[in-house]
């Protein structure tokens, strides 16, 4: 398998958790919606829809959404310092931001999988309904995950530019 049909198998992959998110919350939306007019309306709330949306929807919709994030390059940035370098030292400037990048997110990735697996052998639920609480903690890592896979795609790009921490044409906010 090539490199670019790998990247193009992560990219169909990326496609679907950013669907699942933007699905995580738009649940969440009407879940609160419903809920808040169940409440003021009828007097009667429903049952586990705070937890639901903090602990499984919120969670979705935050971190499945990573690697598109870091993608299209919305992620903070901060280049006075870097702008006024030489452009040899910015080249290795870059480098050594994207190697750090991709270290922490691989540390993520194996502290949050660490933290699902003890979420696992707790066998906690949720306090209202007993819905169990560890497959939310697996959307953590997955999101670390396919933004670490991007970086590390990313790796070969720093020196073009066209690495998603560094590209100048970034969309504006």
């Amino acid at each position: 398998m090539s490199l670019a049909s790998l990247e193009k198998w992560c990219l169909r992959c990326d496609a679907v958790l950013v669907w699942v998110s933007v699905l995580a919350t738009l649940v969440l939306m009407l879940l609160t919606t419903a809920d808040a007019a169940c409440r003021y309306l009828l007097n009667s709330p429903i049952t586990g829809a705070y937890e639901i949306t903090e602990k499984y929807l919120m969670v979705a919709g935050v971190f499945l959404g990573f690697a598109y994030a870091y993608r299209r390059g919305v992620f903070i940035r901060v280049t006075f310092l870097v702008d006024r370098l030489p452009a040899a030292s910015r080249l290795v400037f870059a480098y050594a931001v994207q190697i750090i990048s991709l270290a922490y997110c691989g540390l993520f990735v194996f502290a949050t999988l660490r933290q699902s697996l003890r979420a696992v052998a707790d066998g906690t639920t949720l306090s209202t309904v007993p819905l169990p609480v560890a497959p939310a903690h697996f959307l953590v890592p997955i999101g670390f995950l396919a933004m670490t896979v991007f970086m590390l795609f990313d790796l070969a790009r720093v020196r073009s530019g066209q690495s998603a921490l560094f590209r100048e044409d970034q969309p504006t906010s």
